[in-house]
């Protein structure tokens, strides 16, 4: 949780010296997502296919300056993957990661214009983002569960359990990155659908730096080893709806009756 504790020091750090605005609202979307494997030789046994996912939560941000914000969210995301296998044939591994996640971004507003009138705001941005790793499931079938008339298997992840702990729909994760650190590149369009308030559409590219544990997930019934050395890497697409608080703040106080200068 040092991790987390840390960004709240760092983002309370801008809540002070914003000045102008501080928006907050929902924000919710779409995820589509893969990993990259730390051996590439992997890639001679495995294919890999991306899967969907979705994400929501709560969104923050700061104007620091004119066109420049500092935009943080606290998420519930799914992530994931298909595996299937290319030496063993009847090989196929699904697996849904849920995470909790604080990405973090720096943008720059621009404005651009549709025809000769109308205008709108694009934004550029970079950041990082920190992940704590909460679970995963999953199904997997391949020639071993076959040849044991087992067939296929739901499962869900555990973490650090023995051997003799083992059951027989856990995969075991005996040495997981719970928190995980990546980067994102950002673009997106703003919409003012009225005076204080801000529509964000987001299209984010996760670049992810931790690999998802430091050793393989293993199976009771098969050989296979989930290839867990694994870096999360997608696209996600975001709708974020923004109100402006300290606008909202300077207006609280401000008395209705009209006072009129004396003659």
């Amino acid at each position: 949780m040092k991790a987390f504790c840390w960004c709240a020091v760092f983002l309370s750090l801008f809540w002070f010296q914003a000045s102008s605005q501080i928006l907050v609202g929902p924000i919710a979307g779409a995820n589509y997502s893969w990993t990259t494997f730390a051996n590439k030789d992997l890639k001679d046994s495995y294919k890999m296919i991306p899967t969907f996912g979705f994400h929501v939560g709560g969104h923050l941000a700061f104007k620091v300056r004119s066109r420049f914000f500092l935009h943080t969210s606290l998420l519930y995301a799914t992530k994931g993957r298909e595996i299937e296998g290319k030496t063993d044939l009847l090989l196929k591994n699904f697996e849904r990661y849920s995470f909790i996640e604080m990405p973090i971004s720096y943008t720059v507003d621009f404005k651009g214009k549709i025809g000769d009138n109308k205008e709108f705001k694009y934004f550029l941005g970079i950041g990082p983002n920190i992940s704590y790793w909460l679970g995963a499931k999953g199904t997997l079938y391949n020639s071993d569960l076959e040849e044991n008339n087992i067939g296929e298997i739901s499962y869900k992840a555990v973490y650090e359990k023995s051997f003799e702990d083992q059951q027989q729909d856990e995969m075991n994760v005996a040495d997981p990155n719970r928190f995980q650190f990546g980067l994102n590149l950002v673009a997106g369009m703003v919409l003012e659908p009225a005076p204080r308030q801000r529509m964000m559409l987001t299209l984010r590219y996760e670049l992810g730096h931790s690999y998802l544990a430091k050793t393989d997930g293993t199976f009771l019934n098969t050989y296979f080893e989930s290839p867990l050395r694994s870096r999360n890497q997608g696209f996600r697409v975001s709708l974020a709806y923004l109100i402006d608080l300290k606008t909202e703040e300077r207006k609280k106080g401000k008395s209705t009756i009209d006072r009129k200068k004396p003659k």
